[in-house]
C-alpha cells in the first residue's frame, strides 16, 4: 500500500471563494487586485511584492475582517473527503500563502473549534492591531511561503511508494504545481490556465468529491499511479488540440 499525503490550498480551494482578496478588495479594490494577479502571472511582478502592497492597504478590526467572509461557502465535498482522511488516517495538511488567523477561524465555523485545532496549517502568519493588519511570512520565497517543498523524506521513507497530492487554485500554487506526483486544479481558475499553457500534467476538479475518489482507489490499489499519468496526459492532450 503506497504511502500517501494529501496537502491543499485554502482559498478558492477548500473555500469556494479567496478570502484574502475578500479582505484586500476593501483597501486596493478589486480592478487593481486583478490587474497585479496578471503582473504576477506574467512574472512581472513577485507575490511577495503584491502581499505586501495588499495588506497594508486592509484598514479593518479583525472582528470587521471575520463578518465579512462568514458567508463564504465550503466546498461541498471537503467535509465528506475530510472525514475519509481522518478515518483512513492518510496525512492532510493546509498549506496556503493566507493567514493562519483566518484559516484557523473560518475551518472552526464548518469542523468545529476542537476537530480544527487538529489540523496542520502551514500558512503565513498574521496579526491585527486596531485597523492594521501585520503579516509575518513564513519564509523569505517570492511566493511568501514556498509550496514546493511539501514533504520532507528521510533515507528510509525514500524507498517508500511515496505519493504526494496537492489541490489548488491561483497563482500562489504555481510552485507546487511541478512538484506534486498527482495535480488537483479548480476548473476555471488561474492554476488550471497555467497547467494548460505550459503543459503541466493535471486533474480538473470541482469538488472534493472527486480527490477522495482518486485517494482511495490509489489506496485500495483500483486505481495505479501510471493510470493517474495517463489520465493527466490525456487531459493536456486534449486541452491542446
Amino acid at each position: 500500500m503506497p504511502r500517501i499525503e494529501v496537502f491543499s490550498d485554502f482559498d478558492g480551494t477548500i473555500s469556494l471563494e479567496d478570502t484574502g482578496c475578500i479582505l484586500i478588495d476593501t483597501g486596493v479594490g478589486t480592478e487593481k487586485r486583478k490587474a497585479m494577479d496578471v503582473l504576477i502571472l506574467n512574472h512581472e511582478l513577485t507575490f511577495l511584492e503584491a502581499m505586501d502592497f495588499w495588506w497594508s492597504s486592509v484598514k479593518l478590526t479583525f472582528e470587521e475582517g471575520l463578518e465579512l467572509l462568514r458567508a463564504v461557502r465550503l466546498d461541498p465535498g471537503f467535509l465528506s473527503f475530510y472525514a475519509f482522511m481522518q478515518s483512513h488516517n492518510i496525512p492532510f495538511s493546509i498549506v496556503s500563502c493566507g493567514l493562519d488567523i483566518i484559516i484557523q477561524h473560518y475551518m472552526a465555523w464548518h469542523l468545529g473549534e476542537v476537530e480544527a485545532a487538529k489540523l496542520t496549517i502551514l500558512a503565513n502568519y498574521g496579526k491585527v492591531e486596531g485597523q492594521q493588519w501585520i503579516v509575518t511570512y513564513r519564509d523569505d520565497s517570492p511566493h511568501s511561503h514556498d509550496k514546493s517543498e511539501l514533504a520532507g523524506e528521510t533515507y528510509e521513507e525514500q524507498l517508500e511508494e511515496h505519493i504526494v497530492v496537492f489541490c489548488g487554485d491561483g497563482i500562489s500554487d504555481l510552485s507546487a504545481a511541478r512538484e506534486a506526483d498527482v495535480l488537483f486544479a479548480r476548473k476555471g481558475r488561474d492554476l488550471e490556465k497555467y497547467c494548460r499553457t505550459h503543459k503541466i500534467p493535471f486533474t480538473p476538479f470541482e469538488t472534493f468529491e472527486q480527490v477522495q475518489e482518486m485517494v482511495q482507489g490509489l489506496q485500495d490499489g483500483s486505481v495505479t499511479m501510471t493510470e493517474v499519468h495517463r489520465r493527466q496526459r490525456e487531459e493536456c492532450e486534449r486541452l491542446l488540440e
